[in-house]
């Protein structure tokens, strides 16, 4: 997947994610699949390797200030990009 940004630039993904369902359940409850978890995440572009894509929803003003609120989207599960 290509994506046109650099380091600190504003991002808007939008991803389907995992999802949990707790407590006991039939075999039969367990096995039906919830629809898709779709998210909306957007803040300022890190990095993006072969699998993952780096996000930050604080950053300094340049790559040799901390960054935080870090997450790591699987590039797989990513439906759009803004």
């Amino acid at each position: 997947m290509k994506i046109n940004k650099e380091f600190g630039q504003p991002i808007e993904v939008v991803w389907c994610d995992a999802c949990e369902i707790s407590g006991w359940k039939s075999v039969n409850d367990a096995l039906q699949i919830p629809d898709e978890v779709v998210c909306k995440t957007r803040g300022y572009f890190l990095d993006k390797t072969k699998e993952y894509l780096s996000i930050a929803h604080t950053i300094g003003l340049d790559k040799s200030n901390d960054v935080c609120g870090i997450i790591h989207i699987p590039i797989k599960w990513v439906k759009k990009i803004k």
